[in-house]
């Protein structure tokens, strides 16, 4: 099976690799999530009322203000986060949940993650490895086999 790598910016150190979990559109915290059940609140939302406890969340960037920082606290955390505009709200929920962050990728992961992949985030040292859910041919900066 193949593997992409993409190298990014990390936020946060560490390193995890769980199932991905996409949002297409940027995601809103305070009154839009509720950490104790670990999904978005937000109503007309594509992850409404989808769980993201232990995925790697990827998504484009958070919106609203600090209330960001509630996808990162309370037992029903997300395993990782990756987005493709920085933003220090994602520094902050990352540093609130302990879970690895990154951003300012090489390419925009985006077009390689699908809902599904297995994910592997070494924010130590700075890439992302996407393994597909199904046995896709794929275009990628660097494929390993």
């Amino acid at each position: 099976m193949k593997k992409i790598r993409i190298h990014g910016r990390a936020e946060f150190g560490g390193c995890v690799e769980a199932e991905a979990l996409v949002s297409p559109i940027p995601l809103q915290g305070f009154t839009s999530v509720s950490p104790m059940r670990g999904y978005s609140t937000e109503r007309n939302h594509p992850l409404f009322k989808v769980p993201y406890t232990g995925k790697v969340l990827v998504y484009p960037s958070p919106r609203g203000s600090g209330g960001f920082a509630a996808f990162g606290v309370g037992p029903m955390k997300p395993a990782a986060f990756i987005h493709t505009k920085n933003s220090p709200l994602s520094v902050l929920c990352a540093i609130a949940a302990h879970v690895p962050s990154m951003t300012d990728f090489e390419m925009d992961p985006m077009e390689f993650i699908e809902t599904g992949d297995m994910v592997l985030v070494n924010a130590d040292e700075g890439y992302i490895e996407i393994t597909k859910k199904s046995n896709e041919a794929s275009t990628s900066p660097e494929e390993n086999g």
